[in-house]
């Protein structure tokens, strides 16, 4: 007997599956996460599953908790009507109506292939909107009139878009057509909520296996109008054409085709590795420096999407340098101080740089990077010293040396730096006479 069994056996009233679970089940995909509902209050469950279920308030206002079993957990929500300002895209309802049965409870849901039901006492299916037709025909359609339902919750929008490329479904005409008049709801739904959806959608096709997910995903952004809500500089590229002789497509769309060909873990880096772009053109007519200004521009974005300032350190330090040395021309020595100081991000750095390259439409790789991580290798074998705690030459030899404390710390990293440099000498008494040099050059700058 299933734990979903033993949860009905103790309820008096039948409990209903719903949403992802029952559509995956009817499209054959996995199924991760188990939301069920029934007419019977919280309170009244927390009584009939005591000593089987541990019963959390998850949002007690619309009866919804988090059942925790020993070795499942459900999240289970009370049969339901829901009431909202006209027009306010809050995505919380201002009354909540408790109801009785599947069919009151369906029309209050987003789209009708999460509207379908599967009782759990004989499996029997109810779909009280039409989703099952929609399964058949892979096809997005809102429980209602499509207009009420985006003007009651913005957040639905995202979620039209991230179905529709995970699932690989079209998007029905008048459910396009309404999402697209109701898109400025979106800048009413906090920017945690639009984060969470925005990293849904860059594993789009990671999701269900569906090919160009992720580019379809940030392309019906594009096309519904929702980038203005919450990414507004991705569409100042649209439109800005580039060499043709180096890229295919203007800076939106080969932002796009880099997206999709980056490492998963490295989407959010492509999607703004060039956001720079249109910044750097009405500045000066070109493109000169933009991976700079993307950097600069890639840390406002991730702030205001509240990341974590890991995150935000690690991605901005990506966007940053994906343009070093694009040409094969930077000197070796300078190539090796740029390995050594990124080290731990160099292979992220280079994967950017690929996907880059795919994305002009013409390259599958960028040779000039792959070369960094053949020199990484090769640097590696030669025991160069990437910190300065590796050094042999620390701070009491400065001292014995007679270099002033406030010089200690730049020698050593000046030294450090120069150990990178081709044929550099691992012999400590020649570091200690490099050190005294590199503080006597110190001192005369001051």
């Amino acid at each position: 007997m299933t734990s979903l069994d033993l949860l009905q056996e103790k309820v008096s009233s039948p409990v209903y599956l719903v949403g992802g679970a029952v559509r995956n089940e009817l499209l054959g995909l996995p199924v991760s996460d188990y939301d069920i509902c029934g007419d019977v209050s919280p309170e009244r469950l927390a009584e009939e599953l005591v000593g089987l279920f541990s019963v959390k308030d998850v949002n007690p206002r619309v009866g919804t908790v988090k059942l925790v079993g020993e070795r499942d957990s459900f999240e289970y929500t009370r049969f339901r009507r829901d009431s909202y300002p006209i027009a306010s895209g809050r995505h919380a309802p201002l009354e909540v109506t408790f109801v009785s049965s599947p069919e009151e409870d369906a029309f209050r849901r987003d789209f009708t292939v999460n509207a379908i039901y599967k009782r759990v006492t004989d499996g029997a299916i109810l779909d009280p909107t039409g989703g099952l037709e929609d399964i058949k025909k892979r096809v997005l359609r809102t429980t209602r009139e499509p207009e009420k339902v985006f003007s009651e919750d913005g957040l639905r929008l995202l979620r039209l878009v991230r179905l529709a490329a995970e699932l690989g479904f079209d998007i029905e005409e008048n459910t396009f057509a309404a999402a697209k008049k109701y898109a400025s709801l979106l800048a009413d739904i906090s920017v945690e909520r639009k984060r969470e959806e925005l990293e849904r959608m860059l594993v789009a096709d990671v999701k269900y296996g569906v090919k160009g997910a992720v580019f379809r995903a940030l392309e019906l952004l594009k096309d519904v109008g929702l980038y203005p809500y919450f990414l507004p500089e991705l569409t100042e590229g649209i439109g800005l054409e580039q060499l043709s002789k180096y890229h295919k497509y203007d800076v939106f769309y080969h932002t796009l085709y880099t997206v999709a060909a980056a490492p998963v873990h490295l989407r959010l880096a492509a999607l703004l590795h060039d956001v720079g772009k249109p910044l750097c053109f009405r500045q000066s007519g070109n493109f000169h420096m933009h991976s700079l200004e993307s950097a600069i521009m890639t840390e406002r974005i991730m702030r205001r999407l509240r990341y974590s300032n890991e995150r935000i350190n690690r991605t901005v330090e990506i966007v940053r340098w994906h343009m070093f040395d694009f040409n094969g021309e930077a000197s070796v020595n300078k190539k090796r101080r740029f390995v050594q100081r990124e080290w731990d991000l160099l292979e992220d750095i280079v994967a950017l740089k690929n996907a880059d390259s795919v994305g002009t439409g013409y390259f599958t790789e960028n040779v000039f990077g792959n070369r960094l991580l053949q020199l990484k290798a090769q640097m590696k074998e030669e025991g160069v010293p990437l910190k300065i705690a590796d050094l042999p030459v620390k701070g009491s030899d400065l001292a014995d040396l007679g270099v002033e404390p406030h010089l200690r710390s730049a020698v050593l990293r000046t030294l450090l730096e120069r150990q990178a440099d081709e044929g550099a000498s691992r012999d400590r008494e020649r570091m200690k006479k490099e050190a005294a040099q590199i503080a006597a050059e110190l001192r005369r700058r001051k």
